[in-house]
């Protein structure tokens, strides 16, 4: 027995030995298509007796397939990281690593069982354990410094891969234009932790705390800011900037001829600068869609249709409007952009204005579609109360039998 311990000592030497003579090798020995990659990027957190760890996977990248052993040291920011542990995550693979508090450097010497072992690369081999000095502690790549890598013994390159945050994502399509919902989403984590809230900016007064959401802005560089709030209370904020370019907008009249049963459609929309080359309507039925500026349109039917008028600008800005019509009562106005809130956002109170009178009712639903008010709606005006709710958004729904309106609320 005491032979055997002896001989471990003697291999354990001779191993530090051989990796200590290497590392002073010359830079042009380094195998550049050999890489240990440190995957900060796979990091798992936990959190365990109130004590929060971070775990991330070590990768061989390499085409060479004789990789007997691999060795690495490296010192890290002591006052985020406390090393744990290190674990093979291959069966064959013993990995020793060691934390010297006197040099402050992690060693790591791995090999396989037998001189004959090829460690696999370009998956996880071991994996790195530390404890975080706090939930909200991020890591990157200026956290590991002095580092020195190893494959069979030659001075290899190294990566530690940490993760970038993502940034706010902008999900309408370019270019983002006026008089149009400019929508935005986020993910639904940051630095691996759940997101549990979201508050949004978008430096237009207006504000948001859904994961996705959306605002109109007048043409200009905007800023768009979003705070998140993890399931660990950790608070972190992004931004982003974007140009919103001068769009047109859509709109139309119509006179009704009832004896042929014909609509001639007027073109009224507009635009402050630029002007709108092309025109597309949709009757609302099953026949073919116009391109004229003011076209002509006989149903083949009675009843109500929805009749859609998409305008696109010389800069690629598009608007939308649409409006039923109906072949007894002519033009039905039920159009987002005839109706008005104000003031909004609001604190207690506020006021619908129907351009041309509305008769239906209002109802408010919270971002979760739940119902929390209800109205009829008659005449020009209808007052909202909203003391009694929670600050944040509300979505407005006007209707009656021949459609829906919806319009953002933003109770401060």
């Amino acid at each position: 027995m005491k032979k055997i311990f002896i001989l471990l000592i003697t291999i354990c030497f001779q191993q530090v030995v051989f990796s200590q003579s290497h590392l002073q090798k010359p830079s042009q020995e380094k195998a550049l298509n050999d890489t240990i990659v440190f995957d900060i990027n796979q990091a798992v957190f936990t959190n365990v007796g109130s004590i929060n760890y971070i775990e991330f996977p070590v990768i061989l990248k390499s085409t060479n397939t004789n990789i007997s052993s691999f060795d690495f040291w490296f010192q890290f920011n002591l006052n985020k990281l406390t090393y744990v542990n290190t674990s093979s995550l291959i069966t064959g693979l013993d990995a020793f690593s060691n934390y010297n508090s006197a040099n402050l450097y992690l060693s790591n010497t791995s090999s396989g069982t037998s001189i004959t072992f090829n460690i696999p690369t370009n998956i996880p081999v071991i994996k790195l354990k530390f404890q975080l000095a706090t939930a909200c502690t991020e890591i990157n790549q200026s956290d590991f410094s002095n580092v020195t890598t190893l494959f069979n013994g030659d001075v290899s390159s190294y990566k530690f891969e940490a993760p970038t945050q993502a940034p706010i994502e902008v999900v309408s399509a370019n270019p983002l234009c006026t008089y149009n919902d400019i929508v935005f989403t986020y993910p639904s984590t940051y630095n691996g932790s759940t997101i549990s809230t979201y508050a949004w900016d978008f430096s237009n007064g207006d504000q948001g705390n859904s994961q996705t959401d959306s605002t109109q802005f007048t043409d200009g560089v905007h800023t768009v800011n979003l705070t998140v709030t993890t399931v660990d209370g950790c608070t972190n904020s992004v931004s982003t900037n974007i140009t919103v370019y001068d769009g047109p907008i859509a709109d139309f009249d119509a006179t009704y001829n009832q004896i042929i049963n014909t609509f001639n459609f007027i073109n009224e929309s507009t635009i402050l600068s630029g002007a709108i080359n092309s025109y597309l309507w949709d009757f609302g039925d099953p026949s073919p869609t116009s391109n004229l500026e003011n076209p002509s349109h006989t149903y083949q039917s009675q009843g109500s249709f929805l009749v859609s008028l998409t305008v696109t600008a010389d800069n690629g800005c598009v608007n939308v409007y649409d409006s039923l019509v109906s072949t007894t009562d002519g033009l039905n106005e039920l159009l987002l952009n005839q109706f008005e809130i104000s003031p909004n956002p609001t604190t207690n109170t506020c006021q619908i204005n129907a351009k041309l009178g509305f008769v239906g009712d209002v109802e408010l639903r919270d971002v979760n579609g739940q119902l929390v008010y209800t109205r009829s709606f008659q005449g020009n005006e209808q007052t909202i109360d909203l003391t009694d709710l929670a600050a944040g958004v509300y979505f407005c729904n006007i209707q009656n039998k021949l459609g829906q309106r919806s319009l953002k609320v933003i109770k401060l």
